[in-house]
């Protein structure tokens, strides 16, 4: 049972005993103690006091990321309805605190076979829910989400829906297709989930519990003790529209065709959490076409587009074909961004599986600033002024200039946290400065994840995704080189804070409209810094004539998955949040504002353009 949660303002003092602290960052660290303690913080740092000599055990433990193994099914509906009920193999708990990110494994991978084959350690699950659907691919897709969640057995049957031991029965296919019926169950369960676990180990003041209680037509304590079975009962009972506009953002959904060939994906699609929106062909899968041609249009009169032909204007284009295509078998991600438009990622399974393979490394963070144009040194030398600026983390960046084709294939091959291509690409592949490389004949890939800041660069991205790399951030037609310096600088100046590609993709568009050519390939959570802030998050400030509001906007990363919380470091301020959300408008004083801006350096939103925390201090409002 939690005793004492102490933000950075408090201090608490606890008599002698027996304690056991979370100190919990990246890995769930645990401090056991006999003594008297006292927590405090400054500015910077938190500190722990012991009344004498005091013999600390110390706990680590880190959060499974990866599969603990391996199922084959065959392309068969009713053997992968089998295989993802094992799924649910990978939760911690059957208790609403699986909602907790720490408490939810990842299910075992997925590879197609001739014959079902469930290892003993994933079939030992005890079913308390069943899902009942009709045996095609499409439903199988959409359920498994949730199906992982509730760690259910899914059956067949003509009519969806979803039952327990006592016999209640809750149909999935009411006024809304499938697929939305099963994202309402999801979302809904994952909510109440989150507010009823306040009665569980850590009862932490949560601002969505506050909210809607008044609300519930159930008992918290009671649904908190009563079995899952009956818990998924009285949740499903709950009126949906009452509860939704409570619900934290979910933000998050992936496009994918239910076809024999996506079935691998059904694991990090259920460790994802996502909403799954089946599509029948692969239309919905490639990517939009460029959005910004009036802004590339705006800039050409001055300037020039980052195409292989350095000072073409729009629409003019290489007549060299790469020699292959990059690899059909995709889905898309697609993340919700502040202002409601899509960030989108052309993901293919080879991102999930680098990352699962990808190994710690010690040492600093290594990012390679590739510069293949003089006419584009201004980006250069504004990032190279922006990575490694953080006192507390070690960064080792390499500048290279005007490289060859073999020079720049050494480059991508090299082990490193981040690649940052400023320069020329088409469909031919990247200038250099003897002829092109085409990403399609790269042999290894060493980048964990990448900027092409380039005209072109979606396909050259997803051959470095395919060959070795986790996510990176492109562009579909043709970037106007004043606008790639503005995004690019504001990119870099993100994910060296530590915010994911999404995310930083998300902000970067309020910095200049050349944002929305952008877009990624891979896994859009990916990061090459430990956050800043511990959870990404921007800061909206809105003036008016009552004085100042603050909406912090968080997000989720590789690091931080759906359902942690947080609480903003601001003296009104006692609720905690879930995560990925917005606090929604919090009023504050001057004092309380501009101690809020000093704590961490992160972007803020002011009426709708975007400064830099600590930059803001400096300024007059």
């Amino acid at each position: 049972m939690m005793l004492e949660k102490v933000s950075p303002a408090e201090q608490v003092d606890l008599k002698y005993a027996d304690y056991t602290l979370d100190l919990s960052g990246p890995l769930k660290v645990y401090a056991r103690v006999n003594s008297s303690v006292c927590v405090f913080s400054d500015g910077e740092k938190t500190y722990v006091n012991f009344a004498d000599e005091t013999d600390v055990v110390l706990g680590a433990r880190s959060f499974h990321e990866r599969p603990a193994g391996t199922i084959t099914t065959t392309k068969e509906p009713s053997d992968i309805m089998a295989a993802v009920s094992a799924f649910g193999s990978a939760l911690k708990t059957a208790t609403p605190e699986r909602a907790y990110p720490t408490l939810r494994g990842h299910p075992p991978s997925l590879e197609v076979g001739k014959t079902l084959n469930i290892p003993e350690e994933f079939s030992q699950l005890e079913h308390n829910v069943q899902i009942c659907i009709p045996s095609t691919l499409r439903h199988v897709f959409s359920i498994t989400p949730l199906a992982y969640y509730l760690g259910a057995k899914i059956v067949p049957g003509d009519v969806p829906k979803i039952t327990t031991g006592s016999g209640y029965a809750y149909e999935l296919d009411g006024p809304d297709d499938f697929g939305s019926s099963v994202r309402r169950v999801l979302e809904k369960f994952f909510f109440l989930d989150c507010v009823v676990r306040t009665e569980g180990t850590t009862p932490l003041p949560l601002f969505e519990r506050q909210s809607v209680e008044p609300l519930l037509h159930f008992d918290i304590e009671t649904a908190y003790n009563q079995s899952f079975s009956k818990r998924v009962e009285t949740y499903l009972k709950e009126p949906y529209e009452n509860l939704k506009p409570y619900f934290p953002d979910w933000r998050f959904e992936t496009n994918v065709r239910p076809a024999e060939k996506y079935i691998p994906f059904l694991p990090f699609i259920a460790n994802d959490l996502a909403v799954v929106s089946p599509q029948e062909n692969d239309d919905g899968l490639v990517p939009p076409e460029p959005v910004a041609e009036k802004a590339i249009e705006s800039f050409t009169r001055n300037d020039f587009v980052r195409s292989a032909q350095p000072h073409s204007v729009r629409g003019n284009k290489s007549a060299i074909e790469p020699t292959n295509s990059p690899d059909p078998t995709t889905i898309q991600q697609s993340w919700t961004g502040i202002n409601n438009s899509k960030i989108i990622s052309t993901t293919p399974l080879s991102a999930y599986q680098h990352n699962m393979g990808r190994k710690p490394k010690d040492g600093p963070i290594e990012i390679q600033v590739v510069c293949n144009d003089q006419s584009m040194r201004e980006e250069l030398e504004s990032v190279n002024g922006t990575y490694g600026t953080r006192d507390e983390l070690p960064f080792d960046i390499t500048l290279n200039y005007d490289l060859s084709t073999e020079g720049l294939e050494n480059v991508l091959a090299k082990d490193s946290d981040f690649l940052h291509y400023i320069g020329h690409i088409d469909k031919g592949g990247f200038q250099c400065s003897d002829g092109k490389l085409d990403a399609a004949t790269v042999d290894t890939v060493g980048a964990k994840a990448f900027l092409l800041n380039a005209c072109q660069s979606h396909d050259q991205g997803l051959y470095l995704v395919e060959t070795g790399s986790i996510g990176g951030i492109v562009t579909l037609g043709n970037v106007v080189n004043s606008g790639a310096v503005s995004v690019g600088s504001t990119i870099a100046r993100l994910l060296n804070l530590g915010f994911p590609l999404y995310a930083s993709l998300d902000i970067a568009r309020h910095e200049n409209i050349v944002g929305e050519q952008y877009l990624m390939v891979g896994d859009g959570r990916t990061t090459i810094a430990q956050s800043e802030t511990r959870i990404p998050n921007v800061c909206l400030v809105t003036e008016d004539s009552a004085g100042a509001k603050i909406n912090l906007v968080t997000y989720t990363s590789e690091k931080f998955t759906r359902g942690g919380v947080f609480s903003p470091h601001i003296d009104s301020i006692e609720s905690f949040y879930v995560t990925p959300g917005k606090t929604g408008n919090i009023s504050v004083t001057a004092e309380e504002l501009k101690a809020f801006l000093d704590e961490a350096l992160f972007p803020v939103l002011w009426d709708n353009q975007l400064h830099w925390s600590k930059e803001l201090l400096k300024k007059e409002h």
